[in-house]
């Protein structure tokens, strides 16, 4: 008696042995710190082969000599402070090793030249450079690339402010055209209106954003997949960064809303890192001059369209320097496969 229920036993614990040998085990909840002082993490591995693209704004990219604006900027003025910035962003820019980087904050072609030939001979980089509009702090954005590049430019298209009588447009941008392996696409670098949190700026950097919109409508219709790339100086609504900033603009919306279909619509590749990577800029809110986490945002972005989103294969939030040493924000690096 004892027996048989001993073996009726055993065999009811056998046959619920392989369901809990396929339970999976309940994932760890890690939470973040919130608190404390950023340390800098090490310099990317990267798993994938492909076409590596990037962003970065390089704080005041400027020579020391002539006319540099109305901003104020501690290399300002400065020839050599300026030159030993300039090998400080080439570290950088080294480090990451991108086949096309677009740099937000950049004075002229000159001083790209001039980097290239100093501190990067052995990237192979050439300089594409528009001159823009901005003549309150001087500032442009360029492209400097390994890729063969058809063609340039930059738009001029003004659109009106709501509210208002005005018209405003991106005065810092450049769109370069070239093939990303076989795929023919535009890159276009973008630096809009700065403080993302400022009421009365809200309608301006609205109407920048449905500029570069249109831009994009019209090169999706010519055939090009598109990357739109750059300092945004926003949020994403949809993308929560580390600290859950939330915009008070369409911004974003704005430019991923590129045609009439959501199959249209850009791609945030800051979906594909944990939100505990998700930031790309520091700002000493409380002027200690300590990174604390609570003071780093993400408003730089790489947005893909769909052709592109399909040959994503790695993303990365590059962290890897104090912020307070070289430039205040973080490069974004993407691995694009070639077909």
């Amino acid at each position: 008696m004892m027996t048989r229920r001993l073996e009726s036993l055993l065999l009811i614990v056998f046959l619920l042995l392989p369901a809990c040998r396929q339970t999976e085990p309940e994932p760890e909840v890690v939470e973040y710190p919130r608190t404390g002082l950023f340390v800098p993490e090490p310099p990317p591995q990267y798993q994938s082969e492909g076409i590596r693209i990037a962003t970065l704004n390089t704080f005041f990219l400027f020579d020391g000599y002539g006319d540099e604006g109305q901003a104020d900027f501690p290399h300002k003025g400065n020839p050599e402070a300026a030159r030993r910035h300039r090998a400080r962003i080439a570290q950088v820019l080294r480090m990451i090793n991108a086949d096309l980087v677009v740099l937000q904050e950049v004075e002229n072609a000159a001083v790209l030249q001039r980097m290239v030939a100093e501190d990067l001979p052995d990237l192979n980089y050439k300089v594409y450079f528009v001159q823009g509009h901005d003549t309150f702090t001087g500032q442009d954005v360029a492209v400097l690339s390994r890729l063969p590049v058809e063609k340039i430019g930059r738009t001029e298209e003004r659109v009106p402010v709501a509210g208002t009588d005005d018209t405003y447009g991106v005065s810092k941008n450049i769109w370069v055209r070239l093939y990303l392996g076989d795929l023919p696409a535009t890159i276009i670098g973008v630096h809009f209106l700065s403080r993302p949190n400022d009421p009365h700026r809200k309608p301006r950097r609205e109407a920048q954003a449905e500029v570069i919109r249109r831009l994009v409508e019209r090169e999706l219709a010519a055939g090009r997949a598109v990357a739109v790339i750059g300092d945004f100086n926003d949020y994403d609504e949809t993308v929560p960064d580390l600290n859950g900033n939330r915009p008070i603009t369409r911004v974003l919306a704005l430019v991923k809303a590129a045609g009439p279909s959501p199959d249209d619509d850009l791609y945030n590749v800051m979906a594909e890192v944990p939100q505990h990577d998700r930031f790309t800029v520091f700002y000493d809110a409380d002027e200690d001059g300590q990174v604390e986490w609570p003071e780093l945002s993400a408003i730089d972005h790489i947005l893909l369209s769909p052709r592109l989103r399909a040959r994503l294969r790695e993303v990365h939030y590059v962290q890897a320097y104090d912020p307070r040493t070289i430039t205040d924000h973080f490069p974004v690096v993407i691995t694009l496969a070639p077909r």
